[in-house]
């Protein structure tokens, strides 16, 4: 049997330590990733191999040559350009000839790939994914399969509301020939994405062995440093090629060790290297070839490849360095720092937690390093939340953060494109705005400042000014002391998954546009938006109609610019305002109460931005978000023949009432995802958001009472009832996947829809079962045919997710 290594992969996340190294060729405790992957292919036997390359090509083929040094016979495929998985292996057809296996070059594993094998040979399987178990499926593809194996469904890089389970694809793969004939050669084209799906569509056996064993995605820069701590302790099966001279201690040949030297077990000692008199080699430390610790030194859990010198004193804990850099005297490498080859950190400096220094950088001697050399520090987790961009002010949301951000986007745009700034009136909000504004300029892109306004403002705006895309800065309320940053598309919808993977990517590798001071970015100012934004809603209505019914409403609102536009926008209609403070009435049970005791017409709050709000009827009652959906149903739909019927997104989780009073009044109504991208896109046709604009829904709301000459508490017996619970379950982030594998497993032979989530139907009602995306938790959400059987329902299930944690 053959086999390709796919070894092309340039490591963006892993810079700047694959800055001159490709991916497969990191070393791990002092060998190439792709050197274990090869002795794992000899092991089973599979001695003809193919391995393709695409970046730094010849570290590769120089280091392995055909193989004759590890056993095997080595092929070469090196592609022009990238071609994807599936293209990169069908660049090697003309080797392939029989069924072959395809694995990465810079995974870490021990699998039995004999027992993978033998399964693809006994189900007659055309293509067989290896498939393993791990507690964070996210940056992998889930795949689900039945009892036999058989993959019933694909999920590339879910969201936690995908997550079904935790058995992803590791990029193993059992292939017959047929399989490559199924695409062009020379053209770009994927695995996961592309060829897996084309074969269920086909209905052809395509199988998934779930595997035992250790299986490592050399993807980021903590999972190559515990990928070699896994090895130091002996989680994978693989031979060392070191001397344990005491237990946990590896010591490759021509080491120097003095006995006033202190070396605790694990650890790592590669050939050449010098341990000076008085130096403390610590646990988990990974000392490469030829490096000499001086003196007094002390290494701790660090991570150190060829030729360094660390300099008398000097303390590096938990540090990654490259080849050929020398640090100073009495120095110290703080947790997190990554160093490339050939940099030189001058005597008694500091570099900070999680600094990264591209190769050839120098620091002088007394030097603190707060950032990285030369672009971007340390991202510890996605950037974009399920709403935009989330973090603290100043902490996690900085202006050093803000200018990275628009540089990565500035990457992801199109040469000119020009985008829109706007935020709300708080003063790190438009402190911010400066910066993007700055940062975009800077990189050559045109922006358009739409001033101090709310988010749906800025939506509105994005249509209606043709801009690109769109960048809205708002804080939280009193409850989140937080900013958001919400990036738009030229809809004013959320930006897609693929723009905000490629944001990330520009962010990760650090490698920003820059332009001559000659093509900078143009700015532009629009003072009006917020004006023309409330203008346009106006016309939504008939403001004769409301002028003559001289409404009173209550007023809650959480900032001052908020309030004052929303108590012009209601003068202008010839509305009386009753305003409540926030710090006189935060909670929406005042309001209800204020709006009984003034006998007003309606009560409305409205959150910093807008876009949250909360409407109470004349009787003080307050409307529940789903009974809010089924109100703007009411309210938009459109009865006469010569117009479009309305069409609006409801999640997944509105009542089922919904689509049943759609269909009554004759509009449409779309199931989508909770994100707000997806609800909002299936409204797109809608000049406004009605499920997420605070301003919006008060002027529609009004005028349609106003058109129908009734109280709201008139018009809410007209909508349907329906029961509903929720619940929020604390779950540790590891035990997600988990927890969705055991789910779908107990609830097998049960009506289940697989939307968003795990929504599981039965007699009484449905459950769906939510991981939240931003939180460590779930969130059930229950319908059943009384309060007490929907509580009971989401009680239930919640006992379960709590059950499955501890098994």
């Amino acid at each position: 049997m053959k086999a390709v290594i796919m070894a092309g992969g340039k490591g963006t996340r892993l810079r700047p330590l694959t800055s001159n190294l490709p991916k497969p060729m990191v070393p791990l405790l002092g060998r190439p990733c792709m050197e274990y992957i090869i002795e794992l292919l000899k092991q089973y036997g599979i001695t003809d191999i193919a391995v393709t390359t695409q970046y730094l090509p010849e570290s590769i083929k120089s280091y392995f040559g055909d193989g004759t040094d590890l056993g095997v016979n080595i092929q070469y495929f090196e592609e022009e350009r990238p071609l994807g998985t599936a293209g990169s292996v069908k660049n090697c057809e003309s080797f392939l000839d029989d069924r072959f296996l395809v694995i990465s070059g810079d995974a870490l594993t021990d699998f039995n790939l004999k027992e993978a094998i033998e399964f693809h040979a006994a189900n007659q399987s055309v293509a067989t994914l290896v498939l393993t178990k791990v507690e964070n499926p996210l940056e992998y593809g889930v795949v689900m399969t039945d009892e036999s194996g058989k993959i019933t469904r694909f999920l590339e890089k879910p969201t936690w509301s995908e997550v079904f389970s935790d058995t992803v694809n590791t990029g193993i793969y059992i292939l017959e020939p047929e399989v490559l004939q199924l695409f062009e050669q020379d053209i770009e084209y994927d695995f996961s994405k592309e060829l897996f799906p084309l074969l269920l569509t086909q209905g052809k056996k395509l199988m998934g062995h779930v595997a035992q064993g250790y299986w490592s995605d050399i993807g980021s820069l903590d999972i190559y440093r515990q990928a070699q701590f896994d090895l130091l302790d002996g989680k994978v099966k693989t031979t060392l090629k070191a001397e344990q001279y005491e237990p946990g201690i590896y010591i490759e040949e021509d080491v120097r060790i003095p006995q006033s030297a202190t070396i605790h077990a694990p650890v790592f000692l590669g050939r050449g290297s010098f341990i000076e008199e008085g130096a403390i080699i610590d646990k988990y430390s990974v000392i490469g070839r030829h490096n000499v610790i001086k003196q007094g030194a002390q290494v701790s859990k660090a991570i150190l490849w060829d030729h360094n010198f660390v300099g008398s004193k000097a303390e590096i804990v938990g540090a990654t360095l490259c080849h050929r850099s020398r640090i100073g005297e009495s120095t110290h490498l703080a947790e997190g720092v990554v160093m490339g080859d050939d940099c030189r950190i001058g005597a008694k400096s500091l570099v900070k937690t999680g600094v990264k220094i591209w190769p050839n950088k120098e620091v002088e001697e007394n030097s603190t390093v707060y950032s990285s050399l030369i672009w971007g520090g340390k991202v510890s987790k996605n950037l974009f939340s399920s709403q935009g961009i989330k973090g603290i002010p100043n902490i996690d949301l900085t202006p050093d953060f803000a200018a990275r951000l628009t540089a990565a986007m500035a990457t992801a745009l199109k040469p000119k494109a020009t985008v829109s700034l706007s935020s709300c009136p708080h003063p790190f909000s438009e402190l911010l705005k400066l910066t993007m504004r700055a940062g975009l300029n800077a990189a050559g892109i045109h922006t358009a400042d739409f001033g101090v306004t709310v988010s749906a403002a800025s939506r509105y705006a994005v249509k209606a000014y043709q801009v690109d895309y769109g960048i809205h800065i708002s804080m939280g309320d009193e409850q989140e002391d937080g900013a958001t940053i919400e990036i738009l598309d030229d809809h004013g919808l959320p930006i897609d998954k693929p723009m905000e993977r490629k944001i990330e990517n520009a962010y990760w590798q650090e490698d920003f546009v820059r332009v001559t001071p000659d093509r900078l970015g143009k700015h532009s100012y629009h003072p009006n938006v917020s004006e023309d934004y409330l203008a346009a809603i106006k016309r939504e209505i008939c403001l004769d109609s409301v002028r003559t019914s001289s409404f009173l409403v209550v007023l809650d609102y959480d900032s001052t610019v908020l309030g004052t536009s929303a108590m012009t926008v209601l003068s202008s209609m010839g509305c009386r305002v009753v305003q409540m403070k926030a710090k006189d009435g935060s909670h929406v049970g005042e309001l209800a109460e204020a709006v009984k005791m003034n006998r007003a017409d309606l009560g409305i709050r409205l959150d910093r931005d807008a876009r949250r709000y909360t409407l109470v009827s004349n009787e003080g009652k307050v409307i529940s978000d789903d009974a809010m959906i089924a109100l703007h149903l009411l309210i938009h739909h459109r009865e006469a023949e010569d117009k479009e019927p309305m069409r609006m997104g409801i999640p997944v989780s509105a009542p089922r009432e919904i689509e049943w009073l759609a269909k009554k009044l004759g509009t449409e109504v779309i199931r989508t995802k909770e994100s707000l991208r997806e609800l909002m896109q299936a409204a797109r046709s809608l000049r406004f958001q009605p499920l997420f604009d605070g301003f919006y829904t008060m002027v529609k709301v009004i005028g349609y009472l106003a058109e129908k000459r009734l109280p709201l508490s008139d018009i809410l017996p007209s909508l349907p009832a329906f029961h509903m619970a929720r619940q929020a379950v604390f779950c540790d982030w590891k035990n997600k996947g988990k927890v969705m594998r055991m789910m779908m497993e107990d609830i097998k032979g049960k009506q289940v829809e697989l939307l968003d989530g795990i929504k599981v139907y039965d007699s009484d009602g449905w459950v769906l079962i939510m991981p939240d995306m931003d939180q460590p938790h779930f969130r059930v959400i229950t319908q059943g045919a009384s309060k007490e059987i929907a509580s009971t329902l989401a009680q239930t299930y919640a006992e379960r997710i709590q059950k499955y944690q501890t098994i």
